[in-house]
């Protein structure tokens, strides 16, 4: 189970969503992917974000492209809809705090998205760059992934890395193109795929669902052809637990 289970933003049912705490306590119970979401701030810094708006998890709606990253630093991060004051202490991090981080677990991989609010704001090419730069000590750890087809092209004239595909819909067209793009992983949305007995497209990469709570659900997955399982309660499933829906 650990070789095919990723921890989706870290453990968001049990820590704030891509905190370095998330991080730091799947990695203690055993697990051995884990997945990012990087946005670029107004001055440049790349910082652990899905979102483009902070309101979600620090209660202030502000776009991160817009804001320096000193007033990001600056407020409580703790997803407080979720966890009241539980977390006020935590803040958002920094992409190289999460090199950081996957430095000190050395045997840790790290499938880390690049979004497209950040690409529109300052351009693929740049926020392919800063994350490649920061990313630099823990290359050979890293797996950039995105919704953005053009973004993993561009990874792969700049670097050797690996990358993923989040394929957007379920269609002919794009599996041509994951064809064309030849991505070391498909990634896809369960509730994208359509309905058995339609088989998954045929390809070099592995294929990988998002997002999966309940251990009863994994087999059937696996069975259908998927390799791995992206999920929000790793722990649990680490555990031989059954997870939640």
């Amino acid at each position: 189970m650990i070789d095919i289970l990723i921890a989706h933003r870290g453990e968001p049912e049990s820590w704030p969503e891509n905190s370095l705490a998330g991080y730091r306590e799947v990695l203690r119970a055993g697990a051995r992917y884990i997945e990012t979401d990087v946005q670029v701030t107004a001055d440049g810094i790349p910082i652990l974000s899905h979102d483009p708006s902070l309101l979600k998890i620090t209660d202030h709606d502000q776009i991160v492209t817009d804001t320096p990253y000193a007033e990001i630093h600056s407020l409580p991060a703790g997803h407080p809809d979720r966890f009241g004051d539980r977390f006020l202490d935590l803040r958002i991090a920094t992409l190289a705090e999460f090199a950081g981080l996957l430095a000190a677990w050395p045997d840790a991989r790290a499938f880390v998205e690049i979004k497209h609010a950040s690409i529109t704001a300052f351009g693929t090419g740049r926020v392919i760059d800063v994350m490649l730069e920061t990313l630099a000590g823990v290359l050979d750890q890293c797996i950039l992934i995105s919704f953005e087809y053009a973004a993993l092209e561009s990874v792969r004239k700049r670097s050797a890395l690996p990358v993923g595909w989040v394929v957007p819909h379920w269609d002919e067209d794009n599996r041509r193109r994951a064809t064309d793009l030849a991505p070391d992983y498909l990634f896809v949305n369960r509730k994208r795929l359509p309905p058995l007995p339609a088989p998954l497209w045929e390809g070099p990469w592995q294929w990988v669902v998002y997002t999966v709570n309940r251990a009863d659900e994994i087999g059937p997955l696996l069975e259908r052809g998927f390799d791995m399982i992206e999920t929000n309660v790793i722990r649990s499933l680490l555990a031989g637990e059954g997870g939640h829906g």
